[in-house]
């Protein structure tokens, strides 16, 4: 297992020396913020910026806007949400990354219509029935996080929120290119992190790491919210979790506190 933290809102460059600094080993990119969006990984950058990252010693991942949706009802929508990805399994090959992290999308209607969510998902795997090849031949795993459930009054139905819709999708594909995020904070807010990890163990390649109050995705520092660390980090530990535990904070000082609590809770363990 490595400590990892999500790389934003800065450009990555900027936090190189942050991750030697602090003792991580794994930095995801996050592509929301515009100093990372994708058309700025041009070929010299990339060259560089992987120089840079193998001579610390780090590995890299790369987080998609969570706002991307690759289960668009409108077809046109969604193909340039798939192409967005292809380009980025590109860059991501170029720069030696391990996996990139995506969201597995949403629909959009009343929540109590069951055909909201099928329709989403049906677009979820046309999209990966595209990629997935794509992300074989680079090499390069896509790594779907699970998604928070939203209140019945939402008109939003986000995709992968429950560990049971997990498990369909994940066995209707064979392919080792199809992996796991498991959002710590995500799942608290659904059924919780064991019920997620007891579906997804086998394919988990990373996890994100912030608290909440199990009521709202709050992205508290671990340590200041419900959420028993304890229990997780023994479980991954018992599991031999050869992945990376990525902190997914804000701030910068939230990012050092939320490694150095969780460190220590599993230095703790060997006692």
């Amino acid at each position: 297992m490595k400590w990892g933290f999500v790389a934003f809102p800065e450009p990555p460059e900027d936090y190189l020396d942050f991750a030697v600094e602090h003792g991580f080993k794994h930095m995801e990119i996050d592509l929301f913020y515009p100093q990372q969006w994708l058309s700025r990984f041009h070929t010299a950058r990339v060259r560089s910026l992987r120089q840079q990252i193998e001579t610390r010693g780090l590995t890299v991942s790369f987080h998609t806007p969570y706002s991307l949706n690759l289960a668009d009802f409108l077809p046109e929508i969604r193909i340039a949400a798939v192409r967005y990805v292809e380009r980025l399994l590109q860059v991501a090959s170029d720069l030696g990354a391990e996996w990139i992290t995506v969201h597995p999308g949403y629909g959009v209607g009343i929540p109590t219509l069951e055909w909201v969510r099928s329709k989403a998902m049906d677009g979820l795997k046309r999209s990966l029935d595209r990629l997935i090849p794509i992300a074989e031949r680079l090499k390069v795993p896509l790594a779907v996080e699970n998604l928070t459930p939203v209140s019945s009054e939402s008109e939003i139905v986000f995709l992968l929120d429950s560990p049971e819709e997990l498990e369909r999708l994940l066995c209707e594909y064979s392919s080792l290119a199809l992996k796991v995020c498991i959002d710590v904070g995500h799942a608290e807010v659904s059924e919780g992190f064991h019920s997620f990890w007891s579906v997804a163990k086998e394919h988990c390649i990373a996890l994100h790491m912030h608290d909440n109050d199990s009521q709202m995705d709050l992205h508290l520092v671990p340590g200041n919210g419900s959420i028993n660390w304890r229990e997780i980090l023994s479980t991954l530990r018992k599991s031999n979790f050869q992945g990376a535990v990525n902190v997914e904070l804000f701030l910068d000082e939230h990012k050092v506190a939320a490694k150095r609590y969780l460190e220590k809770i599993w230095e703790s363990m060997n006692d």
